[in-house]
């Protein structure tokens, strides 16, 4: 297997084209939102668009976010700290909708695998691709508003790392994200502008799990248009 890095919905949806599978990445916080979700027994319907969301028939709860702030009316915001100091019955449908990673999970559809991966679920994930039969993986930074996110660029460099690990090779892009991210300290990371978009907010809580490597170890793909845990990650 041939692991390469891309950005935003382009990315995903060129990937998606070529036939390889795809690692959707939202590091702050779409993917660690998808991780404590599955981890929790819930299966999560991506959505791109808030209105798709509020009349999604079947959905149990609500969680979204534009501009990093709660959508109104929904149960949960895009916030893994929330989700997971709270009660998510197993089996409960989550329809989710955020300003980036569902849009790029959309552009994604079509690949024969889509998964969500950050620096919570790192190991786990490379673990379940580096056993699976791919052929071709590319990493998608989802990045914010079309424009590049350092946060997303890390996590996709501790993916990355981590398949190198298991001998999966990687293209020349993917070496370089993977050399950032191994020269990078995760705390420079706490002072970018998305990490000050969310102490604004007063979402530092989530700031500590999203950068958490390996904190939720569940690998969320989507099947059949939903974000489920695959059950061959262990």
């Amino acid at each position: 297997m041939i692991a390469c890095y891309a950005g935003g919905e382009r990315g995903a949806r060129d990937a998606a084209r070529s036939g390889s599978a795809v690692v959707v990445v939202d590091a702050f916080r779409a993917s660690a939102t998808i991780a404590v979700l599955v981890s929790k027994g819930a299966r999560v319907v991506p959505v791109a668009s808030i209105e798709e969301a509020r009349v999604y028939g079947g959905a149990d709860l609500r969680a979204g976010e534009r501009g990093s702030a709660k959508v109104a009316g929904f149960d949960f915001g895009n916030s893994p700290t929330e989700i997971l100091g709270s009660e998510v019955p197993p089996g409960s449908t989550v329809v989710f909708s955020t300003t980036n990673g569902t849009r790029v999970v959309e552009a994604a559809r079509g690949a024969p695998a889509v998964f969500v991966g950050a620096f919570v679920n790192a190991s786990a994930l490379a673990n379940a691709l580096a056993r699976g039969d791919h052929g071709s993986l590319m990493v998608v930074g989802c990045g914010w508003e079309g424009r590049r996110a350092s946060e997303d660029e890390a996590a996709a460099g501790a993916i990355l790392h981590r398949l190198v690990e298991r001998g999966v090779e990687l293209d020349g892009r993917a070496r370089r994200v993977v050399e950032a991210y191994r020269g990078r300290s995760l705390e420079r990371l706490r002072d970018n502008r998305a990490a000050r978009r969310l102490e604004r907010l007063g979402y530092e809580r989530d700031l500590d799990l999203c950068l958490a490597e390996d904190a939720v170890p569940v690998v969320p793909r989507l099947v059949e248009g939903v974000f489920v845990r695959e059950t061959t990650e262990a």
